[in-house]
């Protein structure tokens, strides 16, 4: 990949804001209350970006949008429902609208009404695709990284394969090489501070969230919702990203959703944020910036 400029490393190396937990009132939790435990930075009277993060990480791995957002942005980033300190959803089927359901509770104990950028890593991406349909006046621009079709395509046998093959490999105690995980989530070649926060992603992980996150992957089909949201949406991509590789995902995402801005990174992975910070808070600008008028017209 290319080089970090200074300015990037400079965000790099920013320490993360601490840690909150708001409690959360919602029918998905037990007893129908829950803590969130999330991460923020910037003025709270400025428009809001909130950042949801991919099935091995947790808010930490947004420090360059904390850093580099908030002089213009109040910068959230969750850890999501399981992972973390946050509650996990107490449902018997915990599907993708779930976690809609989750941010929409933990908007409102913030007392946002609505967000300038809802912004999606891997995971999250399929997460915010849903919260915008679910909830299309909450959301102003829609930033998917690294996006995922999710596996609610798969059915029978083949769905409950590819199902029991992720959850048997779903456990935090299991001995992993985080190294070897870095390695196939970066491009070659990445610089030593961008593996060294990619290696720590996994630290906020459970076994219980993490299932319920897989599950969740499986009850959806990005596609098939893409085209009911009603903002600007854009698609980050890198072109060396072999977790969700382009022709796979990001290309069968601007097939649904045509009027959607493609911008390919090259020579980056699949952890964008870290690898191409720059142009990736660029990104969130640009969207945050876009009127939702734009796309209304141009769907017409």
């Amino acid at each position: 990949m290319a080089e970090l400029s200074m300015a990037e490393i400079e965000l790099l190396e920013q320490d993360l804001p601490g840690l909150s937990r708001l409690a959360v009132e919602s029918p998905i939790y037990s007893g129908r209350r829950g803590i969130m435990e999330y991460r923020a930075a910037g003025d709270r009277g400025k428009p809001v970006a909130l950042m949801l993060h991919g099935l091995g990480s947790s808010s930490a791995g947004y420090r360059a949008q904390l850093a580099g957002l908030s002089p213009d942005f109040h910068v959230v980033a969750w850890n999501a429902p399981g992972f973390g300190n946050s509650s996990q959803i107490d449902a018997p089927i915990v599907g993708v609208d779930e976690y809609a359901d989750a941010l929409d509770a933990f908007l409102r104990a913030l007392q946002v009404e609505r967000l300038s950028a809802l912004v999606g890593s891997s995971w999250g991406s399929v997460v915010a695709v849903a919260f915008a349909r679910r909830y299309p006046q909450r959301v102003g621009s829609l930033v998917l990284s690294a996006p995922n079709v999710a596996r609610g395509h798969l059915v029978g046998e083949a769905r409950d394969a590819e199902l029991d093959a992720w959850l048997r490999n779903a456990d935090v105690n299991i001995p992993v090489s985080r190294a070897a995980i870095a390695d196939r989530l970066l491009a070659p070649q990445t610089p030593a501070l961008v593996r060294r926060h990619v290696e720590r992603l996994r630290d906020a992980m459970t076994t219980e969230g993490w299932r319920q996150a897989i599950r969740s992957l499986f009850s959806v089909c990005t596609p098939d919702i893409i085209s009911a949201v009603k903002c600007p949406i854009a698609l980050l991509f890198g072109t060396l990203d072999r977790v969700a590789p382009y022709e796979d995902h990001a290309a069968r995402l601007l097939a649904a959703a045509p009027w959607a801005k493609s911008h390919p990174i090259e020579g980056c992975g699949h952890i964008l944020k870290l690898e191409a910070p720059a142009t990736f808070n660029t990104a969130v600008r640009q969207m945050a910036a876009e009127p939702r008028s734009d796309i209304v017209s141009c769907r017409r």
